[in-house]
């Protein structure tokens, strides 16, 4: 793509940050097991037990895009990456632990001013169930995977009791419901993931052929697009593809689904430049890597910025458990 155009989408793209949050419910979906199924713990919230919260942050954030033409099978792709720079010191685990504290804190009085009565920590600690938990992922461990970089954070260094990608099984089921008869309430098991950025990439692919006097020239041209909004959101669960669960003493299961980013208010970075030498090689000879985007910030506009959309979550899942009471 050309340079000009993408510091003018880049351009574009910076000055359009969301300041309507009208009804947030509507960012989240409940999935219940079985064609048929309808919520029941969601409708009958009256009090809750916030078990775990596991917030992963991204750092490093990858956009790709694969386009085909249908009438010669050709074939193109393109990425865009993001990399996020704090230029006063980089942001530190305990930089991360507060803001995912300071999510558990807000969640617990938010629930209580919207009249759902909430279960105290040192009850959720005091039980069998966390205590015995097996996740082993230690808090702020670097991941890397498909071109993201990350980080995850348990509220509290808490314990993970469910690692987000199926519901409870064979013996832990049981154990599960009881651990929600005791705190006597439905327990919240959360994975969400804070992305810095808002990538976009697409790939067009033209045939076309041209007559000459002898022979038939058929050339192929290829447009590339691509936009990077420096933007604090909650994202639909990538790149751990873990999702959230609240569980019962009844062994009824939903899974909570965020189905569109939850934006930040805050517009937080301070700058936003494109840096080509940071292109790495791509695996694959039609992949074009456009170039690399750099969104600087400081540590207090990060935090700030990530507080403030997972305060947006809270908000749409108090919203929904409201609109289901209806």
């Amino acid at each position: 793509m050309n340079k000009k155009l993408f510091s003018l989408a880049l351009a574009l793209a910076i000055i359009g940050i969301h300041n309507t949050y009208a009804q947030q419910q509507d960012a989240l979906d409940v999935v219940v097991g079985g064609s048929f199924g309808k919520p029941k713990i969601m409708p009958r919230l009256e009090k809750f037990g916030i078990a775990q919260l596991s917030v992963t942050y991204k750092l490093t954030s990858t956009e790709r895009a694969l386009g085909k033409e249908r009438a010669t099978g050709k074939m193109a792709g393109a990425k865009l990456t993001a990399f996020l720079e704090t230029t006063d010191g980089e942001l530190t685990n305990d930089d991360f632990q507060e803001i995912t504290d300071y999510f558990y804190d807000y969640f617990q009085k938010q629930l209580k001013k919207n009249g759902i009565d909430t279960v105290a920590w040192s009850t959720i600690t005091a039980q069998e169930f966390y205590k015995d938990a097996d996740g082993k992922v230690e808090a702020g461990d670097e991941e890397k995977g498909n071109g993201q970089v990350w980080k995850t954070f348990n509220a509290h260094n808490g314990n993970i009791m469910y690692g987000g990608r199926t519901a409870f099984a064979f013996g832990k089921i049981k154990k599960a419901a009881r651990f929600s008869d005791d705190i006597g309430a439905p327990a919240g098991f959360f994975h969400l993931v804070v992305d810095f950025a808002d990538l976009a990439v697409g790939v067009k692919i033209h045939t076309g052929e041209w007559e000459g006097f002898i022979e038939v020239t058929r050339k192929t041209s290829y447009k590339y697009t691509a936009s990077a909004k420096p933007l604090m959101r909650i994202t639909p669960p990538t790149p751990t593809g873990r999702s959230t669960l609240l569980w019962n003493e009844k062994q009824h299961g939903e899974a909570i689904i965020v189905k569109k980013d939850i934006e930040s208010p805050m517009q937080y970075h301070t700058a936003a430049i494109q840096d080509p030498s940071r292109i790495r090689s791509n695996a694959f000879a039609f992949a074009k890597s456009m170039d690399p985007v750099v969104i600087e910030t400081t540590r207090e506009k990060y935090k700030a910025a990530a507080k403030a959309a997972l305060e947006k979550y809270v908000d749409a899942f108090i919203a929904k458990a409201l609109e289901l009471k209806k």
